[in-house]
């Protein structure tokens, strides 16, 4: 678990920039993969895509059709970002933003753009998230991804297939669809938190385990990174919903703010499920504190019995000499003293039994 904090610290504060650097330095991080750029441009009747594009191609594709979507895979190629920062005429701070991947998700505007960026669910990284920058314009939208592999398909496929309204709606709604989705990728996630949440309780009442402890804070710790991201995506989509944007209609308002719902779901789902990890923690202990009880319980019950027996045998092993006095262990010289021993242990041991199940100390908690 520490190597995993550590992981993580490490993740957080490695690209950042250096104190006092100067504003506006597009530097990638040393471990940045190099880009792939993807290119899709659509109207209502007609739709050009290219997996893999040169600068050549979307100079020439601009213009040309309604909208123009660029998808960055990654942020190793400083050369390109500057490129393609020209061509679209985005600010240097956006872009230096956009190579700085511990950014928060925020959205701010510039003269002829406006800059957004969001955390997409990426477990197999070390942080839990990647970050996803968009620039939006009038016709076209630019998004970086700091790590390859999306969850952007079904919109692809929207695309293609000219389903629903995206090919006839403007570059705000290719943007809403976007955010959209990565919000929407967090609930499969918090579903899959939920059955093991459920796998734990019955678990955890069952049969409490130190691997228990360990499960619950490695939940706990998902739960924290999960509110971390969608928190900031809230305050994010509150200002696309709340404050008049000049490249966002008001019909893309609409749908933003039924985004803008699903975050809030995912902030209540996400309290709820760490009340819950911290009520297991609590009922683990409980657990462990009963099963312990019931332990010393049926210990001291034993130890209980046993007394009277050892008693009575310690008595009549003591080796007093009976040719001393008629008073010294008679029972010995009995032909019944061997069976009233045994008769007087199980008497004893038969009369606590009772008296324990009596008073209810032998059942269950």
């Amino acid at each position: 678990m520490n190597h995993l904090k550590k992981r993580v610290r490490l993740a957080q504060l490695g690209r950042r920039a250096k104190p006092g650097a100067m504003p506006g330095q597009v530097t990638p991080a040393a471990d940045a993969a190099k880009p792939t750029v993807s290119v899709f441009a659509y109207g209502t009747d007609k739709v050009v895509e290219l997996p893999s594009a040169e600068l050549d191609d979307i100079k020439a594709l601009r213009s040309k059709h309604k909208v123009i979507w660029i998808d960055v895979s990654a942020t190793g190629d400083a050369a390109l970002i500057l490129a393609l920062g020209e061509m679209f005429g985005l600010h240097r701070l956006a872009l230096e933003d956009v190579v700085n991947t511990h950014q928060r998700p925020k959205a701010e505007n510039y003269d002829d753009h406006t800059f957004l960026i969001a955390r997409m669910l990426n477990l197999a990284s070390p942080a839990g998230t990647e970050q996803v920058a968009f620039f939006l314009g009038q016709d076209f939208l630019l998004t970086f991804q700091s790590i390859p592999g999306d969850c952007f398909e079904p919109v692809r496929q929207r695309i293609r297939n000219g389903r629903g309204r995206i090919r006839s709606a403007s570059a705000d709604y290719l943007c809403y669809a976007l955010i959209d989705t990565i919000v929407d990728s967090y609930f499969p996630e918090l579903e899959r938190v939920g059955e093991v949440l459920e796998e734990l309780e019955d678990a955890v009442v069952s049969n409490p385990d130190r691997a228990h402890v360990e499960a619950l804070h490695d939940i706990k710790r998902e739960l924290l990174m999960l509110r971390r991201s969608v928190w900031p995506h809230r305050e994010m989509l509150n200002t696309l919903v709340r404050d008049d944007h000049a490249l966002i209609t008001r019909d893309t308002q609409v749908f933003l703010r039924d985004c803008y719902d699903h975050t809030i779901q995912l902030m209540d789902i996400v309290e709820t499920y760490r009340e819950i990890a911290t009520g297991l923690m609590d009922l683990y202990i409980s657990s462990v504190s009963t099963k312990l009880n019931e332990i010393m319980k049926v210990l001291t019950i034993i130890a209980t019995i046993f007394m009277p027996l050892t008693f009575i045998s310690g008595l009549y092993g003591m080796n007093f000499d009976r040719t001393a006095s008629a008073w010294n262990m008679p029972e010995l010289g009995w032909k019944f003293g061997y069976l009233f021993a045994l008769g007087l242990m199980i008497f004893s041991t038969a009369g606590l039994l009772w008296y324990f199940y009596r008073n209810g100390w032998m059942k269950r908690d």
